[in-house]
């Protein structure tokens, strides 16, 4: 009876023994590798909605794979900047790459007409129209001293198809003639001056044209013999002259056509 009783006692003590030792190796026993933990799982702060809004007054940032900073007072990720003032577009992602999108125009203006127009541009013209004019010539010598010129004919009104010439000088002098309007009044206080070289003798063509002509080879004397003849006069005609003058065009000018973009935000760019 001593004996079994020993024996239960024996084998109890074992027990306790082996299962006291797995529990002691259970314990001591090293941790799983980590890579065999599960991820934990997501938490999204309640206090911050999906997308990670952050308002502040003027300023919207959008934290996502495109963040918008937008001075307007809304804007969205991936959305253009249409009403914005200056908006900047930044581009992330997970993988840490990322870009910078400036501000961009957002107006267009196609077919912009710079430029067109009517202006008035100056130019000189000329024109021809007849007067009646009356002229008197003096002949200088080298001494600059005036001497009358010889007339060559005594008519005091010259007709329009007269062809020939109307004053000439002696050898050596030049002739000078003054011309001016004739209005039934003889008056050379407005008159204008036409000089010609030596040798040369004051000429009327048919239809009214006065210039200087190269005079024809007379005899020696021949002046101061007209001279005494037909003495010192005036002449009388229809003069044909061409006036230059200052006119004035209206000129279409050419227009340009172009196009232009435009941001409508406050210290934003115009192209």
């Amino acid at each position: 009876m001593k004996a079994r009783i020993t024996l239960l006692g024996l084998a109890a003590g074992l027990g306790l023994f082996f299962a006291g030792g797995a529990a002691l190796a259970q314990c001591c026993a090293p941790p799983p590798p980590t890579c065999c933990a599960p991820p934990p799982p997501p938490s999204t702060p309640p206090c911050c909605t999906p997308g990670h809004n952050v308002n502040i007054p003027g300023v919207n940032v959008f934290v996502a794979p495109t963040v918008v900073v937008n001075a307007s007072a809304r804007a969205s990720a991936g959305a253009s900047a249409g009403g914005g003032a200056g908006a900047m577009v930044f581009f992330g992602g997970g993988g840490g790459g990322g870009g910078y999108a400036p501000p961009s125009a957002t107006g267009l203006i196609s077919g912009l007409n710079v430029g067109g127009g009517v202006k008035r541009v100056a130019y000189q013209a000329t024109r021809t129209r007849t007067k009646r004019v009356v002229i008197q010539a003096v002949c200088i010598d080298d001494r600059q001293i005036p001497h009358p010129a010889s007339q060559v004919r005594a008519d005091r009104e010259i007709n329009d198809l007269y062809d020939g010439e109307l004053y000439r000088c002696i050898a050596g002098a030049s002739l000078q003639a003054t011309i001016s309007e004739y209005e039934g009044r003889i008056d050379f206080s407005k008159g204008e001056t036409m000089a010609c070289a030596k040798g040369q003798a004051l000429y009327h063509a048919p239809g009214g044209k006065v210039d200087c002509r190269r005079q024809k080879p007379a005899r020696d004397c021949n002046e101061r013999s007209l001279l005494r003849r037909f003495g010192a006069g005036v002449k009388i005609l229809t003069m044909t002259v061409v006036e230059t003058y200052t006119a004035y065009r209206e000129e279409q000018s050419e227009a340009v056509l172009t196009s232009m973009s435009i941001d409508g935000g406050v210290g934003g760019v115009a192209y």
